[in-house]
């Protein structure tokens, strides 16, 4: 079962849901404002949805996972059942009944542990990597042709924070050799429009349950936290761009980008460097770049390290 609130993090809960559905676990959703939840119809396919105001009785519980959860969300669960609540911002604040409720609150960086271990009981708190799913993020079907002289880059990130550092990332990348898309949306959204449309191709919003599909048009993917994930798990080279611009994502590196998320915080690699960076992830192997998502960045990693089911062969249609 899981509880949680609409719009935090739906990307990463349909990877969970469906890796979990997989397992054979029965997962039930319920969503405090189910009408704002985007995702609420796809997910029907691996697991019951309900508003949680009008869920039906559920009968025996094994394990709740809650996601930003409101006192009126941990009232609602099962009695005697154990919750796991899953951090997602390291700054979240969670209320008195709420750290009372929970077992345990899983920290998805170091950077995160360590804000939250002077607010909730060291006792609770556990370090668990967040991942995606390696069976819907995979290496593409089409052979792989001759390099492109100019590679397909996508520059995927959120545009309502960071917004200084994401200017600098894009007025770099803009002088590189690459075809450049960016994806994302917020405040900053027309401000780089009205600046520099005719230089890229300017794109808000695609599903995240299309992704997958999406991510195979480019060659060589600019993001961060997860976005480095998916692009590396659909065999694509990354580069780390987020709070600061981190360099190019490596096997001899990653566990360095994994303490602060992938998020380049306190990295902060020299932006002149962008073009070699570019260059040397070209060179970058497909299986080199799964290889790095399936040892760090996998949702089954996840559930095994919690205890949701067991590990399943892939679903033949």
């Amino acid at each position: 079962m899981g509880a949680i609130r609409p719009m935090v993090n739906t990307v990463s809960s349909i990877d969970l849901i469906a890796a979990a559905y997989r397992r054979g676990v029965r997962v039930t959703l319920l969503v405090e404002g189910l009408s704002g939840f985007p995702l609420a119809e796809p997910l029907e396919k691996y697991a019951h949805v309900f508003e949680l105001d009008e869920a039906p009785q559920l009968g025996t519980v094994d394990l709740v996972l809650v996601d930003q959860p409101t006192d009126k969300l941990v009232k609602s669960l099962p009695a005697g059942c154990p919750a796991i609540c899953i951090i997602h911002k390291k700054d979240s604040v969670y209320s008195r009944e709420v750290q009372d409720r929970c077992d345990q609150f899983l920290c998805m960086t170091d950077a995160a542990l360590e804000y939250q271990s002077t607010r909730i009981p060291l006792g609770k708190l556990r370090m668990v990597h967040h991942g995606v799913d390696l069976e819907r993020f995979k290496l593409s079907n089409e052979p792989k042709g001759k390099k492109n002289a100019q590679p397909k880059l996508l520059f995927y990130t959120r545009l309502n924070r960071q917004e200084a550092t994401t200017w600098r990332i894009l007025e770099q990348l803009l002088l590189c050799n690459v075809r450049l898309t960016m994806l994302g949306d917020g405040e900053a959204f027309w401000k780089i429009s009205d600046k520099y449309g005719r230089d890229l191709t300017l794109i808000n919003h695609i599903p995240c349950h299309s992704i997958h599909n999406f991510l195979h048009h480019f060659d060589i993917v600019a993001s961060a936290g997860r976005g480095v994930f998916e692009a590396l798990a659909c065999g694509l080279p990354a580069l780390c761009a987020g709070y600061e611009y981190g360099g190019l994502v490596l096997p001899n590196n990653i566990r360095r980008h994994m303490e602060v998320n992938i998020t380049g915080y306190r990295m902060a690699a020299d932006l002149v460097r962008m073009r070699e960076d570019i260059d040397m992830a070209m060179s970058l192997s497909p299986e080199t770049c799964r290889l790095m998502a399936s040892e760090h960045g996998s949702v089954d990693t996840f559930l095994d390290r919690i205890g949701i089911g067991e590990k399943r062969p892939p679903i033949v249609a």
